[in-house]
């Protein structure tokens, strides 16, 4: 009891060994979240300039065709680091796709901001092809003087990867229906044997029925002429 009594003293005085890495409170000005943009309309000339830099990147940078012009397309940020003719051997921050993969490019736009625009990129894979299809998050910003200003890329990542592209005779068949093959056994061979197990439960009954009444004539005629004789 006294060792006891001396542990649970012990737990209650001494539970907590460690140090506290609570925040201190200071004085100095609240840091506040940066809100969320304002979104603005998207007007058709920025749009057809911002797809225009979208387009291009995709068919130099993603494509890997004449690589050395995106660099043009994208800001000084998105470059890592790396010199334009580091940039022209293709090993940069861009995920490649083949150009003989590649079916449509399919544009959505996710959001647009003063000088800044979100697009949902997704290279559909030819319905031949081996590989699957790739979606981007891509966000492009404007920059330079007023008179000067252009789009530059300078956001580019996967958001997901779809499967393997379905086999031709998949594609000629997307709902999945199955095609016709050499018919088997109809339903009248299911039928048959029921058919048959129904008969002979009603056919047995009647010839034992049949059988009997026969025998009772045989029975009764017999009889008749016994007694007949003996009259």
């Amino acid at each position: 009891m006294a060792v006891a009594g001396v542990a649970a003293a012990l737990g209650i005085f001494f539970s907590n060994t460690g140090h506290s890495n609570e925040t201190p409170f200071t004085k100095g000005p609240v840091q506040l979240v940066a809100p969320v943009p304002k979104s603005v309309k998207l007007t058709k000339a920025n749009a057809r300039d911002v797809m225009v830099v979208a387009a291009g990147f995709v068919s130099t940078a993603v494509l890997r065709t004449h690589t050395e012009r995106s660099y043009d397309l994208s800001d000084h940020a998105f470059h890592q680091g790396l010199t334009r003719a580091q940039w022209k051997t293709g090993n940069i921050p861009v995920p490649p796709y083949r150009r003989d993969d590649l079916d449509v490019v399919k544009w959505k736009l996710d959001y647009s901001y003063k000088d800044r625009v979100g697009l949902q990129v997704y290279l559909q894979p030819k319905p031949t092809s081996k590989v699957g299809g790739l979606a981007f998050n891509v966000e492009l910003h404007r920059v330079g003087p007023p008179q000067h200003r252009r789009w530059l890329v300078d956001y580019w990542t996967p958001a997901g990867q779809q499967g393997p592209a379905p086999s031709s005779a998949a594609a000629r068949n997307p709902f999945g229906i199955a095609p016709k093959t050499k018919a088997g056994l109809g339903a009248m061979w299911l039928v048959l044997p029921i058919g048959l197990v129904l008969g002979l439960m009603v056919s047995v009954p009647i010839v034992l029925g049949i059988r009997g009444w026969r025998r009772r004539v045989r029975a009764d005629r017999a009889y008749n002429a016994l007694v007949q004789r003996q009259s």
